[in-house]
């Protein structure tokens, strides 16, 4: 981030500023979104923790982790404070685990995709010309390629991503991956 903002070959000091505002954007409703999802999926399976923190809420402050925050900053990845759950609130646990671990990726990939659609019928109709439009595909770009990372990257299998604690709730608590995952993490 900071160092493509410093070092931007090619582009004008406008251009760099605005690259550098919408990823920051991007960030912080992409995130925001993730957690929110998590949150309404644990209050959905009867969990009220989320919900008696403040933590549904689409104010990215309420999500924001200064650490994660300042690394995005400075080299492009970072993370968000992550949604308080009690799964021992849930109806059914192993149901609600799995609709909690996976609610994020698909807020997500949902995002991404809604970005896509746009950003499709933009193109078809009135197309990207003008600098101010430029900026709105900009925009759309980075929405599509930060949420489709963040999906991604949250699928791995492994303490404490989001992939991990959705294989978790279909293998017993001795299985090896388990086991390894623990000693690990």
């Amino acid at each position: 981030m900071l160092y493509q903002f410093l070092f931007s070959d090619g582009m004008t000091g406008e251009e760099a500023v605005a690259r550098f505002l919408i990823s920051i954007f991007v960030f912080f409703i992409s995130l925001t979104v993730h957690e929110l999802a998590h949150g309404f999926a644990a209050y959905k399976m009867g969990d009220l923790t989320a919900k008696i923190d403040g933590r549904l809420s689409l104010n990215p402050v309420k999500h924001l982790d200064m650490g994660g925050f300042l690394a995005f900053m400075i080299i492009g990845v970072g993370w968000a404070k992550p949604v308080p759950v009690n799964p021992l609130n849930f109806k059914k646990y192993k149901t609600g685990m799995r609709w909690v671990s996976i609610s994020g990726i698909l807020a997500n990939f949902l995002l991404g995709l809604l970005a896509a659609i746009i950003y499709t019928i933009l193109l078809a109709t009135v197309g990207f010309v003008g600098v101010a439009m430029q900026y709105v595909k900009l925009l759309l770009v980075y929405v599509m390629w930060v949420n489709s990372m963040l999906a991604m990257f949250n699928l791995l299998p492994f303490i404490p991503l989001d992939g991990y604690n959705f294989i978790a709730t279909f293998l017993k608590p001795d299985n090896k991956f388990i086991k390894w995952n623990e000693t690990r993490g």
